[in-house]
């Protein structure tokens, strides 16, 4: 995905519209802003950040793999029960353009790798790269589906368009709901869609890439800030899976060389972004905020120095992805088993917070 995507940054630069960032609208659903606990997020950065530093070899300072920001409460790290493969199956659903370019790159391929090794069962699904949720969202269920019957239920990592895509079938196949125990977003909609979507169209669309069908110029606009805002206020209370939030913050100089641009192009509404989306769009509300990870857009899920060495110039992409996806786990089960005591069921959406369904009763996370 990196390369087509750092050829749509250039198109972008070379456009010189003058078109506002964030256009005025008044189509878009009224919005405000408010703090994590205001908005109905629950923040376990603390228990995050030790998950995470307890796996960092001692030369790589933790504040140097996630940035610290106010509010976040030192925590332990969790205990991971032993038997965590032998709890859970692990999904991971890439994004935009991915079965375009996965013979050159595929989101996760190192972490997956690794996590195969340590006896887990991970799955890799996707919808087609440049299909819409709505039609990816039947792939999806098909592909889970095919997984068969298994007592454990699935932990999915949904990176990018993968998230829009996973929600969309959690609301148009609800029967897949009780398999899934929870989902890792690593990564919402953009304001960047909204200028990059007549190039899309005009280059992207009926360029012929192998391994993808052609698209339409719809798989985009379902990652504009209007869309998934639309979407969010009719289908949230649908979506009764827990949400856990990754978030890609990276500082000016862990910012790719090819992410530059638009990394640009957002800081002139705020310069705390990932290059492809501001850093308060990639949180799920309500839901729970994981932590923020000094890294780009990419860099959380593109191991692009391995698969694609001669540009590795162009990417900054030494993240321990693994480090990250298994603290992430290790949060995830505490919550879950800190909440039902047993192994997970089922969620439901009351009112402001998502809440445990048990036997008879709810619990708040």
């Amino acid at each position: 995905m990196g390369w087509v995507l750092a050829v749509v940054s250039t198109l972008l630069l070379v456009a010189c519209t003058t078109q506002a960032l964030l256009p005025y609208s008044e189509t878009m659903p009224p919005v405000v802003l408010a703090t994590l606990a205001a908005a109905g997020v629950k923040d376990v950065r603390g228990h995050y950040r030790a998950a995470v530093c307890a796996r960092l070899p001692a030369a790589r300072p933790c504040d140097q793999v996630l940035v610290r920001l106010p509010g976040e409460t030192p925590a332990r790290a969790p205990v991971p029960p032993p038997d965590l493969a032998q709890r859970y199956r692990l999904v991971f659903v890439p994004g935009l353009l991915a079965d375009c370019v996965e013979r050159l790159v595929q989101s996760f391929a190192d972490v997956m790798d690794s996590l195969r090794q340590a006896g887990f069962a991970v799955h890799y699904v996707q919808g087609a790269g440049r299909g819409a949720s709505a039609a990816n969202a039947q792939q999806l269920a098909r592909q889970l589906a095919a997984l068969g019957e298994d007592p454990r239920p699935l932990l999915v990592f949904a990176y990018s368009k993968g998230l829009p895509d996973m929600l969309e079938m959690l609301v148009h196949a609800p029967a897949m709901s009780p398999q899934i125990a929870a989902i890792v977003s690593l990564v919402g909609g953009s304001p960047l869609v909204d200028n990059l979507h007549g190039l899309y169209r005009t280059w992207l669309v009926p360029l012929p890439l192998p391994g993808c069908a052609p698209g339409t110029g719809e798989e985009l606009r379902d990652l504009q800030r209007e869309t998934r805002l639309a979407w969010w206020a009719q289908y949230r209370p649908a979506v009764r899976v827990p949400v856990f939030s990754l978030v890609a913050l990276p500082r000016p100089e862990r910012v790719s060389p090819a992410l530059t641009a638009l990394h640009a192009e957002l800081g002139a509404v705020d310069p705390r972004n990932d290059g492809q989306l501001l850093w308060y769009d990639a949180v799920v509300v309500p839901g729970w905020l994981l932590g923020y990870v000094n890294a780009d857009h990419w860099a959380l899920a593109l191991p692009l120095h391995q698969q694609l060495p001669a540009l590795a110039f162009l990417f900054r992409d030494d993240v321990p992805r693994l480090a990250l996806i298994e603290a992430a786990m290790e949060v995830v089960d505490g919550i879950l088993r800190a909440a039902s005591g047993q192994k997970p069921q089922r969620w439901c959406y009351p009112h402001a917070l998502l809440r445990r369904c048990g036997r008879g009763s709810c619990l708040y996370p």
